[in-house]
């Protein structure tokens, strides 16, 4: 799902799910297909082969890029595209799969945000200012898959007797949470691959848990 639309996670990351996704494409790049791969582009970039540099790559990649796999969830014209060509769990299953989904989001996003707290070291000011800042926002992203988790862990069980799709919308609207704010944690992430020279290839998206936070 669009990183601007709520992760429909949840995530970010994402970390992330609310509705999924966070769109971590670099500026001006073409997104017709997803897949997992980055690219760097280093030349003349000052922070080309710093411990930093090495360690947010490492980090992207092992737990921001995985959430890939959830863009399905990013809006219900999503889901039933996905189910076109494939049988329907059932309602029970399918909310099983999006519960882990958002869990599976909000852990990664939670190790990213952990890593860069701890192994993703740097003396330079503007690097660490941005670090800081993502740090911040992944942890209101985190904080916002959590509250998301809770309202479909309360989906009654009635609820199964729904047709598909009465239940996917519902899904989708017990995701959305009130006095919702645009967490900026999409934009970040951009702007740090742009500053490491890091971007994705023509061809990748990544998608994290919503990318709303409450007030």
């Amino acid at each position: 799902m669009n990183l601007k639309k709520i992760l429909a996670v949840g995530l970010s990351l994402s970390v992330a799910l609310g509705v999924f996704g966070c769109n971590n494409k670099a500026d001006n790049t073409p997104n017709d297909n997803t897949t997992n791969n980055t690219t760097n582009n280093t030349e003349g970039n000052k922070y080309e082969g710093t411990e930093y540099y090495r360690q947010y790559n490492d980090l992207y990649s092992t737990n921001i890029t995985p959430l890939n796999n959830y863009t399905m969830y990013g809006t219900v014209e999503g889901v039933n595209n996905n189910y076109k060509n494939k049988e329907y769990p059932g309602n029970e299953k399918y909310l099983n799969e999006v519960k882990e989904a958002y869990r599976d989001s909000r852990d990664k996003l939670q190790s990213f945000v952990d890593g860069l707290k701890n192994d993703a070291k740097t003396e330079d000011a503007n690097l660490k200012a941005a670090n800081d800042e993502l740090i911040a926002e992944g942890e209101k992203l985190i904080k916002d898959i959590d509250a998301k988790i809770k309202k479909l862990d309360e989906v009654p069980k009635d609820a199964y007797d729904k047709t598909q799709d009465e239940f996917i919308n519902l899904v989708n609207d017990t995701t959305k949470l009130e006095n919702e704010t645009t967490n900026e944690f999409d934009k970040m992430i951009r702007d740090m691959n742009k500053m490491l020279g890091i971007n994705t290839n023509s061809n990748t998206t990544t998608t994290k848990p919503s990318t709303k936070t409450t007030k």
